[in-house]
């Protein structure tokens, strides 16, 4: 396989000297020693507890906790709201439908008329024949 060169005038070898003199390590221990303590200020002032994060989320959370319970408040209000004007209608509104006729048939005929003298006997004498 060939190598592919599109120059080759030898100005690489100049580049990669001129970088690796800018890239160089600095020399000196101030250098050293600067570079450690910013690091260890950096790391001394960024506090790195989980409950920093929650700090974060306390306001947004306290504010929606708050339009919650709010909305739950007026949901209740007006569930009552239709709850009691809904029993006043009930209660105001006449009935279409006689209630006695309702839950109770009228007894017609002998036998009917029978059990309701021996029923209405028995309510006389207090329960006694």
């Amino acid at each position: 396989m060939t190598k592919l060169t599109w120059h080759n005038d030898g100005g690489d070898d100049e580049v990669a000297r001129n970088l690796r003199a800018m890239y160089a390590a600095p020399v000196g221990e101030q250098y050293w020693n600067d570079l450690e303590a910013r690091i260890l200020a950096r790391i001394a002032e960024v506090d790195l507890g989980w409950w920093a994060e929650l700090d974060r989320w306390a306001r947004p959370a306290l504010l929606a906790a708050a339009v919650l319970v709010l909305a739950a408040g007026v949901a209740m209000f007006r569930a009552r709201q239709v709850e009691t004007r809904t029993a006043y209608e009930n209660i105001l509104t006449p009935s279409p439908v006689p209630v006695e006729t309702v839950i109770r048939p009228t007894l017609e005929g002998d036998r009917e008329a029978s059990l309701r003298d021996v029923v209405g006997h028995k309510d006389r004498s207090n329960g006694r024949p």
